[in-house]
């Protein structure tokens, strides 16, 4: 049976306990994760939540749990001065219509170029995304979804219209509003303030009933480059065809407004049917009432706006989208909150010159040295980036890819045949997965990690090496991923081979040549009373 997890939710602001036997699917955590808006490079800061979510999919499997992770790309549905933050006055534009308009480029240009970066970015940190939707039947098999908003335009349609039947939202000349006065008695696990916009952050000048309100659906011109109309979807032409509207608008163009695009895909993907297909729920405690999914995701700029309204849409259509809900704080750099003018936004890799944009890579760091860093700090608590701090981590990295290097060697040299028992590696395990399903503590799971190598290495002194504890860091490895076992090529092993034989033929001009050359290929070698080790240094290209 899966091992509890047990996370902070921010909006019941306690710990929770996700068992196994009162999931929406027993055995199963069934997981959303909202992704990047590929309209701009998503830097530092956006890979923590993209982290948050691939680690807590690691655990729970490691846990023994079966796992449903859903982590969308929004490439429609974002409005201009839709900030997820402070009260803004929204333009109609989509931020895709206007990246597209500054940069001449088409909307699927800039769509495709920053994901395929956004992608790039990810693997570097060796992030394991949901892949690629296309059957998601079939992909829902495997556990993993990564859906394009763009891709679920029906069910965004159906969303607002069955708002619009419901008489949960109105219609205006520009779109369909969610109506916040016909709603204020829902059920929801945070406080509405009535006649403000408390909770959805914006400010609107031509709403006609409440402040608070949103649009869900907007009428745009036929000028405009992502348009739908409801007429040419039969899903929507059936709810429409329920409602007292002006038949007109069937025939309008329009777009997704404001998030509903998360609430249409957790019921389409996770929940396997559309929004109309929706059961009644009444219940008040979150903890145990049904739901769509067991967990959703997101960074902290979502708690205040972004998430509640999701939590509004789905209320209002009779059913709860997520138990519970967990949000990373923010990434800080020098103790300031990262932002363009501020010259103190970093990516992950890049060219400054292409991008515009300081890297980690540009800067000569291994991007495994951020990726540890996110480790090193708690989800619930703010990650203050600065250099020194990253060199930090970049020395820890480097110094559990030496001593494994040495262990590796040690056992290759010595010939062990690893003949480790399940059994007490399971038993060694068990104290690092308790640390994780213990609130995800992963800079306490990062420092026992780390104990556990020494120990280890610290055996081959005494000429020992017990095959279980290898076989332990070993596995515990597929949490961290950091490169400890990374197999050098081919040409690498020629040449730390030739070096070795010039060592012992007492050619130590020859042996400083190759190992310069070796560390020019971004491999470090180290020697050992028993023979050499290899480790992977990118930094030393």
């Amino acid at each position: 049976m899966p091992i509890p997890i047990k996370l902070y939710d921010s909006y019941l602001k306690n710990d929770i306990i996700i068992d196994p036997q009162t999931t929406v699917l027993a055995d199963t955590l069934k997981m959303y994760s909202c992704g990047p808006t590929v309209y701009g490079y998503q830097h530092i800061g956006n890979m923590r939540a993209v982290w948050l979510g691939d680690t807590i999919i690691k655990t729970a499997k490691a846990l023994g749990w079966n796992t449903e992770w859903v982590l969308n790309i929004t490439d429609v549905g974002h409005l201009v001065g839709d900030g997820d933050g402070g009260k803004n006055i929204v333009s109609s534009e989509d931020k895709m219509e206007k990246t597209a308009r500054l940069t001449g480029k088409t909307v699927e240009e800039i769509v495709s170029f920053y994901t395929n970066d956004y992608l790039a970015q990810t693997k570097a940190l060796h992030l394991d995304l949901p892949k690629n939707m296309s059957d998601f039947q079939n992909d829902l098999n495997e556990g993993v979804v990564n859906p394009m908003a763009s891709q679920w335009i029906k069910e965004q349609m159906v969303l607002a219209l069955e708002l619009l039947e419901d008489g949960k939202a109105y219609l205006l000349e520009d779109g369909i509003y969610f109506d916040s006065i016909a709603n204020k008695g829902l059920v929801v696990p945070f406080k509405i303030t009535d006649g403000d916009s408390e909770y959805t952050g914006r400010e609107l000048k031509n709403v006609i009933k409440n402040s608070a309100d949103f649009a869900v659906w907007k009428f745009v011109s036929e000028n405009t480059l992502q348009k739908w109309k409801f007429y040419d979807v039969p899903e929507a032409v059936a709810v429409l065809s329920r409602c007292v509207v002006e038949g007109r608008i069937m025939n309008l163009w329009g777009c997704p407004g404001w998030h509903s695009e998360c609430v249409a895909m957790i019921t389409g993907i996770l929940g396997r049917k559309l929004i109309k297909s929706r059961k009644k729920f009444t219940f008040v405690d979150f903890t145990v009432t049904p739901a769509i999914i067991d967990l959703h995701l997101g960074g902290e700029d979502h708690i205040d706006i972004h998430h509640k309204n999701e939590i509004l849409q789905s209320e209002a259509l009779g059913f709860h989208l997520s138990k519970y809900w967990v949000h990373n704080k923010f990434v800080l750099v020098d103790g300031k909150k990262m932002s363009k003018s501020l010259g103190n936004l970093y990516l992950v890799q890049g060219d400054p010159v292409v991008t515009g944009f300081d890297s980690l890579v540009s800067l000569n760091y291994d991007p495994l040295a951020y990726r540890l860093m996110m480790f090193e700090h708690h989800y619930t608590t703010q990650l203050d980036f600065t250099f020194d701090k990253l060199a930090q981590s970049q020395a820890r990295l480097f110094g559990l890819r030496k001593e494994v290097a040495k262990i590796v060697s040690f056992q290759q040299n010595f010939g062990f045949t690893l003949d480790f028992d399940m059994e007490i590696t399971a038993e060694i395990k068990a104290p690092f997965m308790q640390i994780l399903a213990d609130s995800l503590n992963t800079p306490k799971f990062v420092d026992m990690y780390q104990a556990k190598i020494l120990e280890v290495s610290n055996g081959l002194a005494k000429d020992e090496l017990d095959e279980n504890d290898y076989q332990t860091i070993v596995e515990l490895h597929q949490i961290l991923k950091l490169d400890l076992w990374k197999y050098s090529p081919e040409k690498i092993k020629k040449l730390s081979l030739q070096r070795w034989e010039a060592k012992q033929d007492k050619d130590w001009a020859k042996a400083d040549e190759l190992r310069l050359e070796i560390e020019s290929r971004g491999w470090m070698v180290d020697d050992y009373k028993w023979g050499y080790g290899l480790w992977y240094n990118p930094i030393s290209k």
